[in-house]
């Protein structure tokens, strides 16, 4: 089974995560934007250029807006512009591209095709396979389950159980067994497992680097990567993905 992670935005901190993919044997995509998110610290040119020598570098268009919302022309600017922006600080050719938001229209998969991309990765989770390249989705994201940990805006706290009752459909399609719904890493690994012996054709991985520090994941990270790398997984980039799956 092929194996890859991604993770989005930029944040200084995707370091962290870019050592542990290495201590496990792993890769994956990093996609990047130049403006500031969250009011995070975010990953300096010079970083990101270090960066790409060991894992791939992503667009992630200029200003982080979604593209539905735009004019037909900005959209294209932010797809176009962002794959400039990466290979002139990697001096590499950027390969993919990430809708911010998961927001993959029709038209923005057009201008990526144009754009000269391999292929886009999209926000849609609890899938092991995909036919279209420019609308790759994901198998499970890194975030708090199955409690909130936020509560703002104020009406969350009328939704504690988000995070379980927006992923029940996925969990069950799965074969989750409810014993494994209790924690995040108990999740994935029952969802991992799963996949490896099905013999799916991928797993998944996405996040971003911010929400792993607010929300105290790094154990939950370093705990699941461990045992992927000791898997016999094949690790793989975003991009080598899309290329086997065109």
């Amino acid at each position: 089974m092929l194996f890859t992670t991604s993770w989005d935005d930029g944040y200084g901190l995707d370091l962290t995560v870019a050592a542990l993919l290495k201590k496990n044997g792993l890769t994956g995509t990093f996609y990047v934007c130049p403006t500031h998110q969250h009011d995070r610290t975010m990953l300096t040119e010079n970083q990101i250029r270090t960066l790409s020598g060991d894992f791939e570098i992503g667009a992630h268009t200029l200003t982080h807006r979604k593209l539905s919302t735009l004019m037909a022309g900005e959209a294209e600017q932010e797809i176009k512009g962002s794959k400039a922006w990466v290979e002139q600080v990697t001096g590499k050719p950027c390969d993919m591209f990430c809708y911010p938001k998961g927001d993959c229209g029709i038209a923005a998969q057009t201008f990526v095709k144009q754009a000269g991309y391999r292929g886009a990765r999209t926000t849609e989770q609890w899938r092991c396979e995909f036919s279209n390249p420019f609308a790759m989705p994901v198998s499970l994201q890194i975030m708090p389950f199955p409690l909130r940990r936020s509560f703002r805006p104020i009406w969350k706290i009328l939704d504690p159980l988000g995070p379980l009752r927006a992923n029940w459909r996925g969990l069950g399609k799965n074969n989750i067994p409810l014993s494994a719904r209790t924690s995040w890493l108990a999740m994935a690994r029952a969802f991992f497992r799963n996949a490896l012996k099905r013999n799916a054709p991928f797993f998944h991985l996405y996040g971003h680097s911010h929400e792993i520090e607010r929300y105290g994941l790094w154990h939950d990270l370093a705990e699941f990567l461990e045992e992927a790398g000791h898997s016999g997984v094949t690790p793989v980039t975003n991009g080598s993905l899309a290329s086997k799956h065109a």
